[in-house]
């Protein structure tokens, strides 16, 4: 019984020999003709440069302008209130609908409120998309520095039609998450030590298929995120043993001392937090009060076990 089950769980699916695994696209960006197709073969290929501008001053000059007309067409809905109301043959037409019956009677108004409706509709429009890209991340320096250099470096546009890979202020990424230093750190070492135990590790088959060009490096986000949860273990260990270690070696000194190394190791494990990884401050703050209620707990047991150590010297025999 546990022999099928074992067979269950780890023999693969029989499949029938033939050539449907040598159709399979594997895209390589020299495969694509230079110009536009293999720069929007580049900016598919990675995630790191899937960037595209937001046209924030665009979005903001056109909202300007709407707002600017929607507001004029208020005012002048407002002034046809006051009017209105302030005769006594026209009091009525604030009272009833634009629409049915009444509406015939009240052209003026009903003329302002369809030629505001359609420009408010485009000015919401507008506003929620604008405040959707405002949401999206920024790409980092690194990330635009490989945009641009590739772009700049293959020159695929003629005349100024690269002009849009300078506006490093106005571009956001699709790629859903913010790095960390510590990812930062990892591939700022990946770009200035091309090693070939480096590239060996981190650089997988399918990454190394995307280009033959020596300039374009691609590295595997699934081992670089392997590397980070490691280092975050290792981290998070040594900082949770070594001031236990220093407790129980330093069980005699001063509660002060104690304190003293509570609060460093508190500062160290906020910090840590803050730079391994993208947790917001609220995160940062509960995980360091874990920490810190640790810690505290294990200081108060020992402080509890040498009193009473110390009462049992004292209490005569």
């Amino acid at each position: 019984m546990l022999f099928r089950l074992f067979g269950l769980l780890f023999n693969r699916r029989s499949r029938i020999p033939d050539d449907r695994d040598s159709k399979i696209v594997k895209p390589r960006l020299e495969d694509h003709p230079e110009g536009y197709p293999r720069i929007a073969a580049f900016i598919n290929s990675d995630n790191d440069t899937v960037l595209f501008r937001r046209f924030g001053n665009l979005h903001s000059r056109l909202l300007l302008y709407k707002e600017v007309e929607l507001t004029q067409l208020e005012s002048q809905l407002a002034k046809l209130d006051r009017d209105d109301y302030s005769k006594d043959e026209t009091r009525w037409r604030v009272h009833h609908s634009i629409l049915g019956e009444s509406g015939s009677q009240n052209a003026e108004r009903k003329a302002l409120v369809e030629k505001i409706e359609p420009q408010l509709l485009s000015y919401d429009n507008l506003l929620l998309h604008d405040e959707k890209m405002r949401r999206l991340c920024r790409p980092t320096e690194r990330m635009h520095r490989t945009f641009m250099d590739y772009i700049y470096t293959e020159n695929p546009f003629g005349g100024d039609e690269k002009d849009f890979i300078f506006q490093e202020e106005d571009f956001v990424t699709l790629q859903g998450h913010e790095e960390s230093w510590l990812d930062l750190f990892l591939h700022r070492i990946l770009l200035h030590c091309r090693k070939p135990i480096l590239r060996h590790i981190f650089v997988s088959k399918k990454e190394q298929r995307k280009s033959a060009d020596s300039h374009v490096q691609y590295y595997s986000d699934s081992r670089l995120g392997i590397a980070v949860k490691v280092i975050i273990a290792l981290a998070s260990t040594a900082l949770l043993l070594i001031p236990v270690y220093m407790f129980v070696t330093l069980n005699t000194s001063p509660i002060k001392v104690q304190a003293s190394i509570t609060f460093f190791f508190a500062f160290i494990f906020a910090t840590s937090l803050s730079g391994f990884t993208t947790a917001k401050r609220h995160e940062i703050f509960a995980a360091t009060a874990g920490y810190c209620a640790v810690l505290v707990v294990f200081l108060g047991n020992l402080q509890q076990q040498n009193w009473s150590k110390t009462t049992q010297k004292a209490s005569p025999t």
